[in-house]
Formats: structure tokens, sequence, C-alpha cells
């Protein structure tokens, strides 16, 4: 049986763990309408599961990594790491999320892979019909209505949404900040100001060397019997953040002490194996 993990390291050790998560929504969420990149339908060909609202991973995965990095600043780690090319490269969020040096704000010469990977969300229930929303645009200048009119679709209230939220390597830091950040979740949708209030639960895990299940194979079927994401007795957010921050800050050190020496070993062997220019 697969267990977590005692410590953080840059290869991977084939262990994955999977919360079952649970969105239900408390208000209507406004579907986008003229980018259907929130949440929006889709029509399975198979039969049980037939034309449902689904909600796309990446952007749960944005809305969970936000939370997770207000939670983390909230703490005094990494204050000044945030998304939209402020990305610090080793901060817990980062090591846990993913990122880009080549973007970041750091300008390391390295990328982090997402350890936290996930499914497209889809709703338990089938979609028999769908609800538009339409709105007057105000022009800004004379406060007048009637100048434009926005029609945007909404999934209602109580609809509910599961998913597979994966955790590549887990240690229980980092199960715990998964965690933590999953449940913190509580909006969702194009627009949020006003719409999309839902409350995230976690309904249990599975911990194995390999990904055991799907979100394509838990809607509309009766949850299986489920392990209890209580039973891994993780560490509180807090202390699983202070913990997991200074495990990442000794594996970037390492990464990028490595990549230096590779280098530095890259160009002694062209030098080696450069053909000697012969005396003029």
């Amino acid at each position: 049986m697969a267990l977590l993990l005692n410590d953080l390291r840059v290869l991977s050790r084939g262990t994955y763990l999977q919360y079952i998560t649970r969105i239900r929504l408390l208000d209507d969420a406004i579907i986008r309408s003229n980018e259907p990149e929130e949440v929006l339908t889709y029509t399975y060909k198979n039969n049980d599961l037939g034309n449902r609202f689904i909600i796309p991973w990446r952007k749960v995965k944005g809305k969970v990594r936000r939370t997770a990095m207000e939670k983390m600043r909230g703490l005094g780690i990494a204050p000044d790491c945030h998304l939209k090319e402020g990305l610090c490269m080793r901060c817990p969020c980062c090591v846990l999320f993913g990122g880009t040096g080549d973007v970041s704000a750091a300008k390391v010469g390295y990328n982090l892979l997402s350890r936290v990977l996930g499914d497209t969300f889809i709703s338990t229930e089938c979609v028999a019909t769908i609800n538009s929303y339409t709105a007057n645009a105000v022009d800004e200048k004379s406060l007048m209505t009637g100048q434009a009119l926005m029609t945007l679709v909404k999934a209602p209230a109580e609809t509910e949404f599961v998913g597979v939220v994966t955790l590549r390597d887990p240690t229980k830091e980092s199960a715990a900040i998964v965690r933590d950040a999953l449940l913190r979740l509580t909006r969702v949708g194009a627009s949020t100001r006003e719409w999309g209030r839902c409350q995230t639960t976690i309904e249990g895990y599975s911990l194995s060397d390999q990904e055991e299940t799907s979100s394509y194979e838990l809607a509309g079927k009766p949850l299986p019997s489920l392990n209890a994401d209580s039973d891994l007795q993780l560490p509180t957010a807090d202390e699983a953040f202070k913990s997991f921050a200074k495990q990442c800050e000794t594996m970037v050190q390492e990464f990028a002490g490595a990549k230096k020496s590779g280098a530095k070993k890259e160009v002694k062997d062209r030098k080696k194996t450069a053909p000697e220019e012969s005396e003029g």
C-alpha cells in the first residue's frame, strides 16, 4: 500500500494522492457568453452521462492556486509571489502548482512542472434546459441603458459537480496545503462578485502508485466507499506551509546547483573534445 512520502525531491517517485471533490452551487453561476471558458456544457457519447454542465480543470486550478497563495502570503511566506509574471519560483505554491522560469519575476533558468493534476468537474445530473440571463449594458457617460444587451448563460443553484484532484509525490505537508486550498474554494464561474457562491467538500481519497479513478467514472454514479481524508492525519495548513517552505528552498537550491554544475561540466567537456588549433 502506498504511503505519504517523508520528504520533497525533484524526481518523481510514482505516488499519487487523489482527492474526490464535490462542488455544490449555493446560487446561480454565470457561464461566460462570449467564450466558453468558465462553466459550460458538454454532451458525452456515454448514454449514462449525456449532456452535463462542466467546469474545466484549468479554471478550478487557477482559483485553487489563488486561495493557496492568499493563505501563504497571510503567513508571511513569499509575500511578493503572485500570478501574472510575478512568480518567485521557489515557494510552496510555485513548487506545487508549477511555473515557467523564463517569464517569472525570478528569471531563473528552470521550469517547475505542476504536481497538482486534475480532471474536468462534471455535474452529477443531466442538463435538461439551459437558462439564460439578459442584462442591459449601461452607457458610462449618459448612465442610460439599452445601448447593448448581454446574454449570459447560467448553471442553476444546487447544481453539484464531482471531480478528482491528484497530487503527485504527496508529503503530509503538500497534501495538507492542497486539501486546505480546495476547501477554501467558495466561488466559481465567470462572474464571482455577485454570482457563483459554492461549497466545496472532499468526499474521500485514494492513495496509490497510480491514478485509480476519474471524474468521468464517478459522475452520475453513487460514490464508492472511500477512505476519509481525516485518516491521513495531516498537519494544519499553517504548520504545513511553514515546514514545506523550508523543504522547497532546499530542493530549489539543490536543483539550481545541479543545473549550474551540469552547465560547467558541459563547457569543460566541449573544451576537451575541441580540436587543437595548429600553430601558424
